[in-house]
């Protein structure tokens, strides 16, 4: 060989060794994680959601006629015992009504009576004309005519009584009438609204147009909150679990709860984007008391659907998904499948649900079973250990993270 040989290989040589050295550093390179070990902690998962302050128990007053308020008793915040006097509407036209009506029945009572002296008379008559009958004295004709009379005048006094308690029927209407217009409190409570004024006109509502209500008394010794839940959450909300209540009025103060009611019915909302949102009622009684309480008031809630005391936890964001394919464990599987007279097949597309877990410098890719997620760790099942260390970030890395990899466990950056 000359020398231009030996030299071409020499620069050959040279550029395969130092393409293996660039390899077997990139190889041996280690990615930067951040890593937690797995401990035991007591988890909640909580849902949260919004909505406002409403009493449990409420009432709306409305007028039962048309008629001039005259008289206002109360105004809008007093306490009102049950019983106690509201609102009066003019009752004149009623009492005219009930004195009308009340004189009725006496003409009609008066006409029973007359119709009772009657029939008396007519069965006096028909038992004689049977005696005279028998005796030869009087016809067959004669008695039945006799006996005619005496059935109109049953007929009569059956008319003049249906008459009396028809009478007696539209007194007890117009005299319940006129104890509407004196309006009481048909419980205790809170005058949360008041919407007349003596000298306006009540009105009373119709089937398909409601009445004036002319105020709301609600008992706020009992309060609730009623809440909107997604639909991807209200699954996992029952009654009876815990909740925590916050007024945007009282920011600082937190209130417990107890969840009392789930809707079975959709409340459907359109957003801007036209697509329609779906979320359910849930009803939050307040266990604690509110000071200074009003209806309406804007609350948040924090409902605890599950808990899990002492649980093996694993930060959320450790959390990842591979696809099987890329997988150690996968390959290893399709290679002894491939060997035994049974062919294995497997979905090379579909993605397993894991944790990192740093083992001798490299990520060790696990499977897991995850139970209640809380608001920073997840419950662990099964798959992990107490103690096992598992990447937890950061996000890049978990998310470009390899099954084998070499890693190196850095500490935290703190926070400015």
């Amino acid at each position: 060989m000359t020398r231009k040989h030996w030299i071409a290989i020499g620069v050959v040589v040279v550029v395969i060794v130092l393409v293996l050295i660039n390899l077997k550093a990139k190889g041996g390179k280690e990615l930067a994680v951040q890593a937690e070990e797995v401990t035991r902690m007591d988890l909640e998962m909580i849902i949260s959601a919004s909505g406002s302050i409403k009493p449990k128990r409420q009432i709306d007053i409305s007028a039962s006629s048309i008629g001039k308020v005259t008289r206002v008793a109360v105004k809008e915040g007093d306490y009102v015992e049950q019983g106690q006097f509201l609102i009066q509407i003019d009752p004149i036209q009623l009492e005219t009504t009930v004195d009308r009506l009340e004189a009725a029945v006496q003409s009609a009572r008066a006409g029973e009576r007359q119709a009772k002296y009657q029939l008396d008379q007519y069965e006096s008559d028909f038992e004689r004309a049977e005696r005279l009958f028998k005796q030869g004295f009087l016809t067959d004709k004669e008695v039945r005519d006799a006996k005619t009379v005496r059935d109109v005048g049953i007929s009569n006094l059956e008319s003049a009584r249906q008459l009396v308690r028809q009478q007696k029927a539209q007194l007890s209407s117009a005299k319940h009438n006129l104890q509407e217009v004196t309006i009481e409190a048909e419980m205790a409570g809170i005058v949360t609204r008041l919407n007349v004024e003596e000298g306006e006109i009540a009105i009373m509502g119709t089937l398909n147009n409601p009445g004036t209500v002319l105020m709301t008394i609600a008992d706020l010794s009992s309060i609730e909150a009623e809440v909107e839940v997604d639909e991807t959450e209200v699954v996992s909300i029952e009654t009876g679990q815990s909740a925590e209540i916050t007024l945007d009025a009282f920011p600082d103060t937190s209130y417990a709860g107890i969840v009392t009611e789930v809707g079975n019915s959709p409340i459907l909302s359109s957003s801007v984007s036209g697509q329609q949102g779906v979320d359910f009622k849930v009803v939050i009684t307040v266990t604690d008391t509110i000071p200074n309480v009003r209806p309406g008031l804007s609350a948040d809630s924090e409902i605890i659907a599950a808990r899990a005391a002492n649980a093996l936890a694993i930060p959320i964001q450790s959390l990842t998904v591979r696809q099987e394919k890329d997988l150690k464990g996968y390959a290893e599987e399709a290679d002894s499948a491939s060997a035994d007279s049974i062919t294995v097949k497997k979905d090379k597309s579909s993605e397993v649900e894991g944790v990192f877990v740093v083992v001798d410098g490299k990520a060790e890719f696990r499977q897991i079973k995850i139970g209640v997620a809380g608001q920073t760790h997840f419950e662990i099942l099964s798959g992990l250990e107490e103690g096992d260390k598992v990447v937890s970030g950061n996000f890049r890395a978990i998310r470009d993270l390899k099954d084998g990899q070499r890693v190196k466990i850095t500490k935290k950056a703190a926070k400015k």
